[in-house]
């Protein structure tokens, strides 16, 4: 499948959740779904510039071999983490994902840095959601 029918179809689907998203959420009244039907509206209309660019650029004929192999590791990985948060905890799932992530995706020449990086990015997020708004922490079977 060449990169052109790809983007093409991730726009499609973009669109179509995105849609879906907008008219579960303008079901509900106005201040329990404001950030949804943002969401939804910047959503649907992203994935139709992308897929309006895509359409009118030239097609790429190549093919490229195992081209599904980083989405899906990408959607999978993420269907993990949400899993582990509700095993292990907010903190501990989201520095392993955020550690395992960066050694995947980038040069694991500096561990160390990665684990700070990982660390303060998990704290951060802690504080401005737990402390900050108030949001209540997940359920976790563990922790």
């Amino acid at each position: 499948m060449s990169d052109h029918a790809r983007d093409l179809i991730f726009a499609v689907i973009a669109f179509a959740l995105a849609l879906t998203v907008g008219v579960t959420a303008f079901g509900y009244p106005v201040g329990s779904s404001y950030f949804p039907r943002t969401l939804a509206v910047l959503m649907g209309g992203l994935a139709l510039l992308f897929g309006l660019r895509t359409w009118r650029s030239r097609s790429d004929a190549r093919t490229q071999v195992g081209g599904l192999v980083a989405p899906l590791a990408t959607f999978a990985s993420i269907a993990l983490y949400v899993l582990a948060v509700g095993l292990v905890g907010f903190e501990i799932a989201t520095f392993v994902f955020l550690m395992t992530s960066m050694l995947v995706l980038g040069r694991p020449r500096r561990p160390l840095l990665f684990a700070a990086v990982a660390l303060a990015i998990t704290g951060g997020l802690h504080v401005v959601f737990f402390v900050l708004l108030g949001v209540s922490a997940p359920d976790s079977l563990l922790f």
